[in-house]
């Protein structure tokens, strides 16, 4: 840790010298040939502690990871990006059959999300004054072949 405080120290040592030089002799006409040299010499700074094996660093917590931890997280995202997805799809459809005059009360879209990303809607069960109207809205949208059923709750 302190190797790393030293470097720091002497990067920004070396970059509050540089700035110095570069006001110095800006407006001359060394000024590009001096910008290169003391950019090189900031490189210089930064890469060699590097070189001489200073710094390491400690890669321990990668070595614990695993595959699992990936796929516990992968399964909660998909899990909440199909909760998601139908939240959104009942929403819309909520609205489009509020817009025609139906009152619905309730609204559920089962969604599936495959590998490839495409989202297919297998089942919307609903509870609406006017069953059939709402269905016919809802089939509309989604196809005549969409199952819409009476909510069971």
């Amino acid at each position: 840790m302190e190797e790393m405080k030293s470097c720091a120290a002497s990067i920004c040592a070396a970059s509050a010298v540089i700035c110095i030089i570069e006001n110095i002799v800006s407006g001359t006409k060394l000024n590009n040939q001096m910008k290169i040299l003391l950019d090189l010499i900031l490189a210089i700074v930064i890469i060699t502690p590097f070189i001489r094996k200073d710094i390491t660093f400690d890669l321990r917590a990668a070595e614990s990871y695993s595959a699992g931890n990936y796929d516990e997280a992968a399964e909660i995202y998909n899990e909440r990006l199909r909760q998601q997805t139908s939240y959104n799809i009942s929403e819309v459809l909520l609205s489009q059959i509020r817009s025609a005059g139906v009152i619905c009360n309730k609204i559920e879209t089962e969604v599936n999300i495959s590998e490839d990303g495409s989202i297919s809607i297998t089942k919307v069960a609903l509870i609406a004054d006017d069953f059939e109207r709402a269905a016919d809205i809802v089939r509309s949208s989604l196809g005549k072949d969409a199952e819409v059923v009476n909510y069971a709750g």
